[in-house]
């Protein structure tokens, strides 16, 4: 023992010291800690003896049974004060007698899924919440080591993980007050966790047991009691932890992003279906009843190759790619942030309301997430209806009016002034503008605002006609079969469309021709995935000769596919004129040849750019990679830092104020430029790197109009 920590070694059969090393008293304080933290009952068990001095001294050797089946041996111990340690120091060893074999009433039960019972979960300060995320991420690190399942104690811990959203500064190693949270936490994560924890603090914001609860009671009234519940950017997943008891029966299905949050996820609902990943990798369009959640803020957009041509921002985009998962008759209620309703660009309303009916929607005042989230925004509960088909003529909250104090918000809200729970203000900007806000009603009860506001949301919630009926001719659909596309169940022929699949009454030539194109279909799909993905020659060439095999088979028995016949019996199938690429006619219809699928490498695959020479290619490449400015991944992509790069690109590219985000000039010298004009300016006064916005925006300002091309209509 030193003064300034534990010298150790240990020793082989022969004598021979084969480990040895020194631990600071900092350091072993902290795993003592650690220990303690992971399992009390370790500390539990008083001494029999006391020894002051060097850790050289003999001890007796008196067995200590705690248990009959457990044998404990003291063999050092070190008191604090007499050595001059943080922690009275015990070692000992531990016998363990063999197990009897376990009765089988003794056998663990089955995990099952957590329920919040707490409606206080998740408030907090922020160190407080620091430690119970660490609590819950060292608890997880502990069952995923060991491969276990998380008791329902244990589910508790992890339960209080509330993410990092409230809590940035856990992340920041300059601020000398979070320093041990911020060692603490990179050394219990990898890198990759690190990373993906440090940017969920843009949005990963948790959703108070209140607000839950009433979105819970809405679909209630409207009738739901059981279905395919999809919840996207999950969190950990109290939607699921709090669903009622009278919709247990429900299939649960999350998505989540952060690989730390999504696998407490799994730990907390093991019976549900869990995706750790974006939204953006997962698509059923049509296949669930509902879909609820609270999604991400932000002014960046995902990319997703099926919603990249709309341009909506991170909770637009979830937001109507939640409503297109969900089937004709299927509900969506989601929080989101108030510029959903309230953007002057009324693209994702008119997306929203040409595909769903708005049922009602709920504004909470700014301090509804304060405790759980601790952060003051204005969000909104809205509640959308999937419709069987497209609306042509726009509903009034497609658009927004404007208040007696000249803000813009959606004419629902104009028009439902009671959906509004609490007072319309103005508050100052961190750029001294005045911007709309709902300021609670001083003593008002949020759960009873809710209880009240949610008789005003009308729907009704009709189930599946499948789950009525019970027709065996009508299955719900396999989210592995692709929409408008035949498969077989059983031996028959079934068709997919929306969320249930139809079985065929046909002949059995028809089914039969229809069985042989489904596995042309497969095949050819398997050939362009393989050359996607750029399998080896050899596979793909071993494709190619059972594609050959498989059109040999088909055209010598059933013709060509492009025949009347064919067309008939397979052209409702979305792969269909896929299929009939697979031909090249002559001007008569006759086959010339076959296409060069069969031969020779038709798709190549994608291969990100690894490195850039300019930083304007640099730019170039993250738009088409990314759909937008990210400054990071173009500093690597160029070899340069993100400094020089936003230098480079000073004109082409532009930072918004209040944001450490960058967007292309088309898009920040376009749209409401008189007004990103006024927040400029007030950016400008505390920091001059905004003066290049402001000269640009002065540039791109458009003409007044003059008297006489003013077109003023009465009535």
């Amino acid at each position: 023992i030193e003064p300034d920590g534990l010298h150790y070694s240990i020793t082989g059969d022969n004598g021979n010291i084969v480990v040895a090393g020194f631990v600071p008293w900092e350091q072993l304080a902290g795993a003592v800690r650690g220990i303690y933290r992971d399992d009390p009952r370790m500390f539990e068990h008083e001494p029999d003896i006391t020894v002051e001095g060097s850790a050289e001294v003999p001890l007796s050797n008196d067995a200590v049974d705690v248990e009959p089946e457990i044998r404990e041996r003291t063999v050092a111990y070190y008191e604090a004060e007499a050595n001059h340690l943080p922690f009275d120091v015990e070692i000992r060893t531990i016998h363990t007698a063999p197990p009897e074999p376990e009765q089988e009433s003794e056998l663990p039960t089955q995990p099952h899924n957590f329920r919040i019972t707490d409606d206080h979960l998740g408030e907090g300060g922020a160190k407080s919440r620091f430690r119970t995320n660490m609590d819950a991420i060292h608890l997880l690190k502990q069952l995923e080591a060991n491969g276990l399942a998380a008791t329902a104690d244990e589910q508790e811990t992890l339960s209080r993980y509330t993410g990092w959203g409230a809590i940035p500064e856990a992340f920041d190693d300059s601020k000398p007050e979070w320093r041990r949270e911020f060692e603490e936490l990179k050394a219990a994560l990898t890198p990759e966790e690190y990373e993906a924890a440090r940017g969920s603090t843009l949005n990963a914001h948790y959703t108070s047991p209140t607000v839950i609860r009433a979105i819970y009671d809405a679909l209630g009234n409207m009738g739901f009691e059981s279905g395919r519940i999809l919840e996207p950017a999950m969190g950990v997943g109290n939607f699921f932890g709090l669903l009622p008891e009278s919709m247990a029966h429900s299939e649960l299905h999350g998505v989540e992003l952060d690989s730390i949050t999504g696998r407490i996820a799994r730990q907390l609902y093991p019976e549900a279906e869990i995706t750790v990943a974006g939204f953006e990798t997962t698509n059923r369009p049509g296949f669930y009843d509902l879909a609820v959640g609270n999604v991400p803020f932000g002014n960046y957009q995902v990319f997703d190759p099926e919603y990249n041509r709309l341009g909506f921002s991170i909770h637009n985009y979830f937001a109507a790619k939640m409503l297109d998962q969900v089937r004709p008759g299927g509900i969506v209620a989601f929080v989101t942030s108030r510029y959903t309703m309230d953007a002057r660009d009324e693209s994702v309303r008119r997306y929203l309301a040409e595909r769903g009916e708005l049922l009602g929607a709920i504004r909470l005042p700014n301090n509804a997430f304060l405790a759980n989230a601790g952060t003051e925004v204005v969000t909104d509960i809205i509640f959308l209806q999937r419709r069987e088909l497209p609306l042509t003529e726009l509903p009034e909250w497609v658009h927004v009016g404007e208040t007696p104090e000249g803000f813009k918000i959606n004419k629902y809200f104009l028009q439902h002034p009671e959906m509004v729970l609490g007072t319309p203000t103005a508050e100052s900007t961190q750029y001294a503008a005045q911007d709309y806000t709902v300021a609670p009603i001083e003593g008002a009860d949020l759960a009873e605002q809710l209880h009240e506001a949610i008789q005003h949301i009308h729907g009704e919630y009709t189930e599946r006609d499948i789950e009525q009926a019970e027709v065996p001719d009508i299955l719900p659909a396999d989210p592995d079969v692709r929409n408008y596309s035949y498969a077989l169940v059983d031996g028959n022929v079934y068709f997919r469309e929306g969320g249930i699949m139809v079985r065929q009454d046909v002949s059995a030539g028809t089914a039969e021709r229809i069985k042989s194109l489904m596995e042309l279909r497969d095949c050819t799909r398997r050939l362009i995935e393989l050359q996607t993905i750029d399998a080896g020659d050899g596979v793909i060439a071993a494709e190619q000769r059972r594609l050959n095999e498989l059109y040999d088979a088909f055209t010598a028995k059933h013709g060509l596919i492009s025949s009347r016949e064919n067309k008939r019996a397979f052209e409702d199938d979305s792969s269909y004129y896929l299929l009939c690429s697979l031909e090249i006619l002559d001007d008569d219809g006759r086959l010339e040849r076959k296409s060069d699928m069969f031969t020779k490498r038709t798709i190549q695959p994608h291969r990100p750019v690894e490195h850039t020479e300019t930083e304007v290619e640099s730019l170039a490449v993250s738009m088409n990679e990314k759909a937008r400015v990210e400054l990071p991944y173009m500093a690597k992509l160029c070899g340069k830092s993100e400094d020089e790069v936003a230098a480079e690109l000073q004109g082409v590219i532009f930072r918004v104020p209040g944001t450490d985000h960058y967007i292309t000039a088309d898009e920040y010298l376009s749209g409401n430029v008189r007004e990103k004009l006024r927040e400029a300016e007030a950016a400008a006064k505390n920091d001059t790197a905004f003066n290049i916005n402001v000269e640009a925006l002065r540039a791109a300002q458009p003409r007044d109009l003059t008297a006489s091309e003013i077109d003023v209509r009465l009535g």
